[in-house]
């Protein structure tokens, strides 16, 4: 069983990296989608418990690395190279003030353009690797992107939706008959 956990949000840590773990210890494979690893940096998750991060992703994109490189690397290689000596300090605030006023514009304008490209890229997610089995939605800035995924033409073979593993309808191992802590079916 696949489970992936979409936590953009970064709300409920310590229930996603509890869950996830309960899923590899289940037999199965877990993917936590989380915006930024940063806030993610004190939790400690379980070994084979696959993360990842939207914003490396999406830096990864061609158009964003243009875009970084234009805006911002260049400019601030060059003030920093012709900004030696004594002209250090107006080299630093001329940086700081083409990066707020110019480069911080031109970004927002170009995000505003091509659109948000987070929902497509977790969409690539599920399209790729495994098919999911339950899709766990663990805040509700991840719901969003929840919502396009499966309303997104999808075939019919669409993974449970649920808001903790808890609830993902898993059935539990049966054990034998000796055991007495062995989960038995009903026998009314």
């Amino acid at each position: 069983m696949h489970v992936l956990f979409l936590s953009v949000g970064g709300t409920r840590r310590r229930a996603v990296v509890e869950e996830s773990a309960q899923v590899v210890a289940d037999g199965g494979t877990a993917t936590v989608v989380v915006d930024r690893v940063a806030p993610w940096s004190r939790e400690t998750f379980a070994d084979g418990v696959r993360v990842i991060d939207l914003a490396g992703l999406e830096q990864r994109q061609r158009a964003a690395r243009v875009e970084q490189a234009v805006l911002f690397k260049a400019p601030r290689k060059v003030l920093r190279t012709v900004g030696r000596g004594p002209l250090r300090r107006f080299a630093k605030r001329a940086e700081k003030s083409y990066e707020k006023r110019i480069a911080a514009r031109a970004h927002r304008a170009f995000v505003r353009l091509r659109g948000d490209l987070r929902p497509k890229l977790v969409d690539g997610l599920l399209r790729r690797g495994n098919p999911v089995d339950v899709l766990v939605v663990t805040d509700p800035v991840a719901m969003p992107y929840a919502a396009r995924l499966l309303t997104g033409g999808r075939p019919a073979a669409q993974p449970r939706v649920c808001f903790s593993y808890d609830y993902a309808g898993r059935t539990p191992k049966r054990q034998h008959r000796s055991d007495p802590d062995a989960v038995q079916g009903d026998n009314s």
